[in-house]
């Protein structure tokens, strides 16, 4: 099942494992070991929790709207420059408790993504930029802006999931990865009017975090 039609309410990433911690739960209950029930119980909740699927809709309807791709705080806004222009450089950061789905930021096609493997070093850690997991995808909107995304993964057991192909076509909103727990980059057009600051709360496929082509 791909990520943009994994609509169940528990993503279909977290099948296998929350099925084998439930069993071992009800196994534990039934024999009586209280202590294994309860951390196999706290356990199951907590995978419950980490690969939860709402559904997600925004209520903004203007064409040029950028939709968060992530769960999470925005810690820093800031300019860079990515192969000689000037863009906007939002980064997020999202806790293991944020839902992990990944979501497109606006109706558009996949113009190319990377995937590296890694380690899962905490952020703080000055090595984590250059061996941590890390994904890169760029989206490409109807109108010709590209923006480019950057998740890299921070002390979690799950690795990052992304299920896009170059060329494949998404929908606002729709699903195209998983990140458990670590810090994503937007980088935005320059002319970008950008709707949130530091310190903002947004949600994947429901906050807007700009507007293209803003005067």
């Amino acid at each position: 099942m791909s990520a943009q039609n994994d609509t169940f309410i528990l993503s279909s990433r977290g099948w296998l494992l929350s099925g084998v911690i439930g069993a071992l739960f009800l196994f534990f209950t039934m024999t009586g070991l209280t202590l294994f029930q309860f951390v196999s119980g706290a356990l199951f909740l907590s995978v419950l929790a980490i690969f939860r699927n709402p559904e997600r809709n925004t209520a903004e309807t203007e064409f040029d709207a950028i939709i968060s791709s992530v769960d999470g705080v925005v810690l820093s806004i800031e300019e860079a420059m990515v192969d000689e222009h000037k863009m906007s450089k939002v980064t997020i950061l999202n806790s293991l408790w944020d839902v992990s789905m990944l979501r497109a930021p606006f109706d558009g096609v996949v113009e190319g993504f990377k995937i590296r493997h890694g380690a899962s070093l905490p952020l703080y850690n000055p090595m984590a930029d250059t061996l941590n997991e890390k994904a890169v995808i760029s989206f490409r909107s109807a109108k010709g802006d590209e923006i480019y995304i950057e998740h890299l993964s921070e002390q979690s057991c799950f690795p990052i999931g992304i299920e896009v192909e170059k060329n494949q076509k998404f929908k606002e909103g729709g699903r195209y990865g998983f990140l458990a727990k670590g810090r994503s980059i937007l980088y935005l057009p320059e002319h970008t009017r950008l709707s949130i600051n530091a310190g903002s709360s947004v949600r994947a496929g429901e906050s807007v975090i700009g507007y293209l082509n803003a005067a």
